[in-house]
């Protein structure tokens, strides 16, 4: 109890030093870091110099046997004994065809070399026939093969190399070339053969390590020709691994490409192409140095768990109290200025608490006074902008009615005077000055219906409110000033026969009401100018400022009306406001 006693005394400063005092092992730290990171990069570079060195010397060996198969196919296809069996025209039945599966027998498997080289392939002639090498037997070209022998007589004598016809993976990749007569000239037809890969994994297979280094060998569309992993066969290679190769410059320049687990080079072949793909794990670069760095990283551990455990009985100390405060302040935010507050320290912390208190109650006191303010002021302007109703309108329609009464049209002023009942009844709601959709509706069709008494073939109309929405809250008197206006300003003095149309519809728990005419339309500089205007002003009837103000003291500034209109074509305002049962 002592000792915590003295430790709540203490002041922040104090705790501060007497909390770090063995934080003095943290040179130590860096060292051993630094340490760990120099014997790690040794290893790096000693391991990245290796695997350069058997890159290059299999891609020299490699490249060498590309070029023994090329010589090979050239010498083999200059052979006496193929020009022969090639530029014969045999007899097409049964003893032509013997003789020649004979010859071209004799003419590839008298050369050793060439057998050890071909895994599959054939021999087809400009007479038409094929020698195939694995069955040993004569057979008659398919489409496929036509079309290959039209692209390889295409190169011209060039010796092309293109992906085998056999995806087992037992072959690397296939060798054509035109088969040209010697002493003519002429072409006599095409050989096609599949070479063994196992000769190119008989010459790195005991430079690489199976399991911790990895060799590809790749063809320009990215499959893996050969590679000491054998599952890897005639596959592709990784999409994003091999778009990064192929971008590679076509010389024999060793690139390195970073990965984050493993270590990769690569090389183009000098032809350009196949490329060279060498990949080791991380963990195998670093494994000569993995001992070293294992004992100084443990060491480090060490000092990181003192200095943590240290480290957290100071964090604690600080964030307990100030943990406590950032709640208290919380709870002032959300209006409960109220909240208890217990720090036991008697540090700065605690002086600082005792401020927060003070703070919060004379931030209480001020916002009890603007709230109040501010509900007497809302309401004063709700008040003013509500009595903004035009006493000219019940002047003209109590002057119609006698109009009417005088020229004995008894039926028309007893109508006018129901709706005008109706209307001042609506509108004066037993001083309410919210009422329901349903309502505001019956005050727009008492309106136009006036209107219409006054002038019938001036304009017709529809109010299309789903029944769901009638019951629903609105300021009373907004969308009646809207008709209002399409009436006097849209309608009366343009045209005859014009149609107004009030519709509504709910989305996300808002109410969009819309008016719509295709009356004269409000001027350009006219709408620019509606929500723009000083100060609050009283004018002869409702404007759409103040309906656009009493909806926006009302529910908030992301409600209110929108307008669209064009001259000689229409207006439509959309009024909207949250749905209020």
């Amino acid at each position: 109890m002592k000792i915590k006693s003295f430790w709540n005394h203490l002041s922040l400063k104090r705790k501060v030093l007497t909390t770090f005092l063995p934080l003095t092992m943290i040179p130590l730290l860096i060292i051993l870091i630094i340490s760990i990171t120099l014997i790690t990069q040794n290893g790096k570079k000693d391991a990245i110099k290796n695997a350069k060195n058997k890159l290059s010397l299999v891609a020299t060996q490699s490249e060498q046997l590309i070029e023994n198969i090329t010589y090979n196919i050239k010498a083999f296809s200059t052979s006496t004994s193929l020009q022969t069996a090639a530029s014969t025209n045999y007899p097409d039945n049964a003893y032509g065809n013997y003789m020649f599966t004979t010859s071209m027998h004799s003419a590839i498997y008298n050369i050793m070399d060439i057998q050890n080289l071909i895994s599959n392939g054939y021999v087809q002639t400009n007479f038409g026939k094929t020698f195939d090498i694995k069955l040993d037997a004569m057979q008659f070209p398919n489409t496929e093969m036509k079309q290959h022998y039209t692209s390889v007589l295409a190169a011209k004598g060039k010796i092309l190399f293109q992906s085998p016809s056999d995806k087992s993976g037992e072959s690397i990749f296939n060798v054509s070339k035109a088969l040209i007569n010697i002493d003519t000239g002429e072409n006599i037809g095409i050989l096609s053969f599949d070479i063994r890969e196992s000769i190119f994994f008989d010459s790195y297979c005991k430079t690489i390590r199976n399991g911790t280094e990895s060799l590809y060998l790749i063809d320009k569309g990215g499959t893996i020709i050969s590679s000491n992993e054998r599952d890897r066969l005639q596959t592709p290679l990784d999409a994003k691994l091999w778009s990064r190769i192929s971008s590679l410059p076509t010389n024999d320049t060793i690139f390195e490409l970073n990965n984050s687990n493993s270590f990769s080079i690569c090389t183009s072949l000098k032809n350009g192409s196949y490329y060279l793909l060498y990949t080791m794990n991380y963990y195998e670069i670093y494994q000569e140095a993995f001992h070293m760095a294992m004992l100084l990283f443990i060491i480090g551990i060490l000092v990181l768990l003192i200095t943590i455990i240290l480290s957290r009985f100071l964090a604690q100390s600080f964030v307990r109290p100030i943990t406590k405060l950032a709640a208290y302040a919380d709870e002032a935010g959300k209006g409960n200025f109220l909240a208890p507050l217990e720090i036991n320290s008697k540090d700065e912390i605690r002086f600082l608490a005792d401020r927060l208190q003070n703070m919060n109650h004379n931030i209480k006191q001020l916002t009890t006074c603007i709230y109040n303010e501010q509900v007497e002021k809302r309401e004063y302007e709700l008040k003013m902008l509500q009595a903004q109703i035009n006493p000219h309108f019940l002047y003209n329609c109590l002057d119609n009615i006698s109009s009417l009464i005088t020229d004995d049209r008894i039926k028309t002023a007893d109508s006018m005077i129901y709706h005008l009942g109706r209307y001042y009844r609506t509108i004066l709601s037993k001083g309410r000055n919210i009422i329901t959709i349903k309502e505001e509706c019956q005050l727009i069709s008492d309106y136009l219906e006036i209107q219409l008494i006054k002038s019938p073939e001036l304009f017709t109309y529809t109010i299309n409110i789903p029944s769901e929405l009638n019951d629903l809250k609105i300021l009373k008197m907004i969308l009646q000033p809207i008709v209002e206006n399409s009436v006097i300003h849209g309608f009366t003095g343009y045209k005859l026969n014009l149609h107004l149309s009030v519709s509504a519809h709910i989305q996300n728990q808002t109410v969009y009401i819309q008016i719509a005419d295709n009356g004269r339309g409000i001027p350009s500089e006219t709408l620019t100018s509606i929500f723009h205007q000083p100060q609050p002003s009283m004018p002869k009837h409702f404007g759409l400022y103040n309906i656009q103000e009493r909806i926006q003291l009302k529910y908030g500034k992301i409600y209110g009306i929108q307008i669209d209109s064009k001259e000689n074509q229409g207006t439509r305002i959309t009024v909207s406001f949250p749905k209020v049962l």
